[in-house]
């Protein structure tokens, strides 16, 4: 099936980057079984969720790899998480904060929520449904980089990432979608 299928690859990348040198493999991109899952982000999802985060959590594998879910169509609102979930986008509120915590720093506007929400999401979008393995000790070099700098700002990259985003696509501001109609939770 292709659940099996993306599991037998899913399980192959983390041996892969558990036994392979780092100058050999960093991170790999485990793209889900063509014509199962790319117009499927719910069933793609629960895949990751129900099946492979609850294996990697029950083998202690997130000491070696961290995991990020992409999809064409991610949509953090059908997934109703309000909290951080591992291989998920941050939830918009989470970023939403980052951009209370830096505002004193910006030079652009905040963007309210919903314009939060809807890049943040995009920030997810791929041509296919796809699973990114990073290997752990980078992620946490990263992280130690990050303190170590005179100009620290954690998490800022997610609110630049929205900035960006909304710069490149301006559709996705929620005042570009209540001009064409759609309506939204704005902070």
């Amino acid at each position: 099936t292709a659940a099996a299928t993306l599991a037998h690859a899913f399980w192959q990348g983390v041996q892969e980057l558990a036994t392979l040198p780092e100058d050999e493999v960093a991170t790999l991109l485990i793209l889900a079984p063509t014509g199962y899952y790319d117009d499927n982000f719910v069933e793609f999802a629960a895949i990751f969720d129900d099946l492979l985060e609850p294996s990697i959590q029950a083998t202690g594998s997130e000491t070696i790899v961290g995991r990020a879910l992409f999809h064409p169509t991610y949509d953090s609102k059908i997934l109703g998480h309000q909290q951080l979930l591992p291989g998920h986008a941050l939830p918009a509120k989470m970023v939403d904060g980052f951009f209370d915590q830096y505002s004193s720093t910006m030079e652009d506007a905040k963007p309210d929520l919903v314009s939060i929400a809807n890049a943040n999401d995009a920030v997810r979008w791929t041509p296919h449904a796809t699973i990114n393995l990073l290997r752990r000790s980078q992620l946490t070099a990263a992280k130690e980089v990050e303190a170590a700098s005179p100009r620290k700002k954690p998490n800022w990259i997610y609110a630049r990432n929205v900035l960006r985003i909304l710069k490149t696509d301006p559709s996705l501001s929620s005042s570009s979608s209540s001009s064409t109609g759609e309506t939204g939770e704005t902070n």
